[in-house]
């Protein structure tokens, strides 16, 4: 079977998703020249399409369909001590920990490819210890009529926890590997705020540039819930390694080009990047807004000392979902060594939606 699309930029180990009728179960490559490319047929939006991670010039791409292995490495899914570890290949690449040994959960470190971490995991740090490489958290949720809020971001003061419930719908082909995570977002008295689910999807990408798609819901499903304006919120947070720090010599940019905290703190953007030299290496890692998020695009909440947040509830007020509402937000981050074209790799991520010819 062959297929055609249209690639509006040039495509560099990046992910495709190609809308097409009687993609064949066995689908696990498809050939563009000489080259074999990891590929698999999944459901998206309930509809039928391809996914291959490929790299192609601009214009119409011509794929053909294989069940050969592309020999590239692939992403596996293995169950750790409180954890979910990912793999590409024989490497780490993260883990998602959800021991009972901490408030809220978190993904990492974030592995690069030299031996360090793009995001900074440090269990003994007095200085903003929740950062823990990248989580989720809002800083103001209340039930509606109750008197005082309930701090999800924070760890000290009237905090809640994120219990873990279960990793659902854990799927792995040649081309990605996902899972879901179910928490319930419930204060210290055992009262519950939030069903709360977050999807991870792993794409079978060489080091250079890596991609995390996060999707997220909340929902309320224990009565009326209040968001507050609050500072300490994203609900996405990401904590740079400390040698990236935009106040170590890290460099902090948005899509309009703005640079430095004082430039992009508050402003709205489509993606934030914070980059710098890590072990002698260049690298970074950029946050992409979705044009579904609400209020989009984002401010952001990004500052010197490391911390990196999409973050509307401050800058463009609160929200309050009724009983059985949900709240969704979509995300990819990208963590990059090198040189990195971000600004077309979102142009790609907002149109990788793509229908054969």
């Amino acid at each position: 079977m062959e297929l055609t699309f249209f690639a509006a930029r040039p495509v560099c180990g990046a992910p495709v998703y190609i809308k097409a009728d009687g993609i064949p179960e066995s689908t696990r490559s498809v050939k563009i020249g000489d080259k074999l490319y990891p590929a698999a047929k999944v459901e998206r939006n309930g509809e039928e399409y391809l996914l291959a991670v490929i790299s192609c010039p601009a214009g119409d791409v011509k794929l053909e369909l294989s069940d050969c292995e592309s020999g590239s490495d692939k992403v596996s899914l293995c169950d750790g001590d409180g954890a979910v570890d990912v793999f590409i290949g024989k490497n780490r690449f993260t883990s998602y920990c959800f021991s009972d040994k901490f408030i809220k959960p978190y993904l990492g470190p974030i592995a690069t490819s030299f031996g360090g971490s793009f995001t900074r995991l440090d269990f003994d740090t007095k200085e903003h210890p929740h950062h823990r490489s990248v989580f989720l958290g809002i800083g103001d949720i209340k039930l509606c009529g109750a008197d005082q809020a309930v701090d999800f971001w924070n760890e000290s003061g009237n905090w809640g926890y994120q219990k873990h419930q279960r990793i659902e719908n854990v799927f792995s082909n040649d081309a990605c590997a996902s899972f879901t995570a179910y928490n319930i977002w419930e204060g210290q008295d055992g009262i519950k705020y939030l069903d709360e689910r977050r999807r991870f999807t792993f794409y079978n990408q060489d080091t250079a540039c890596r991609y995390i798609d996060l999707d997220i819901e909340f929902k309320a499903s224990y009565g009326d819930v209040e968001i507050g304006a609050t500072k300490e919120a994203g609900p996405l947070g990401v904590r740079m390694a400390d040698p990236l720090r935009g106040d170590r010599g890290g460099r902090l940019e948005n899509s309009w080009g703005a640079v430095t905290e004082r430039e992009c703190w508050g402003r709205p953007a489509v993606w934030c990047d914070y980059s710098g030299r890590l072990d002698g290496h260049e690298c970074g890692v950029a946050v992409f807004d979705c044009e579904r998020n609400e209020r989009y695009p984002a401010t952001w909440h990004i500052r010197d000392y490391g911390l990196f947040a999409p973050n509307n509830f401050f800058f463009k007020g609160g929200l309050t979902l009724c009983r059985g509402e949900c709240l969704k937000y979509s995300y990819r981050l990208v963590f990059h060594e090198g040189d990195c074209d971000i600004a077309a790799r979102y142009i790609l991520y907002e149109n990788e939606n793509h229908i054969s010819k």
